[in-house]
């Protein structure tokens, strides 16, 4: 039997353990903000696809919108036709995040 074989020292042990603790205080909350981050891109593409389809929509057919409501991948979109101050209209796309409400719009002009 070998007497110089033993484990890891209490000091250590508590050094490793320390080290993994500040790891995971600073990993976590950076993979938590990467997180909706990338939860937040997700949505604005959704909009800006479904924006692009509605004015394509538009142009295309010459249809009227009136408000529309898409959910896509459990988000709630809702599509708007707003007049402007300068007697122009134009094709909104709505959502909620976690707090607030976002919107994009894009001008159709005749």
């Amino acid at each position: 039997m070998l007497k110089n074989e033993r484990g890891f020292s209490f000091y250590e042990a508590i050094i490793s353990l320390n080290i993994l603790v500040i790891f995971c205080v600073i990993i976590v909350p950076s993979i938590t903000l990467l997180l909706q981050k990338k939860e937040q891109a997700i949505k604005m593409k959704n909009a800006e696809d479904i924006l692009t389809d509605s004015v394509h929509s538009y142009y295309l057919n010459r249809e009227e919108f009136n408000t529309n409501a898409i959910i896509r991948n459990g988000v709630f979109f809702t599509i708007n036709v707003n007049q402007t101050i300068h007697a122009e209209r134009e094709i909104c796309v709505s959502w909620y995040g976690r707090s607030n409400e976002s919107e994009i719009c894009e001008d159709i002009s005749e």
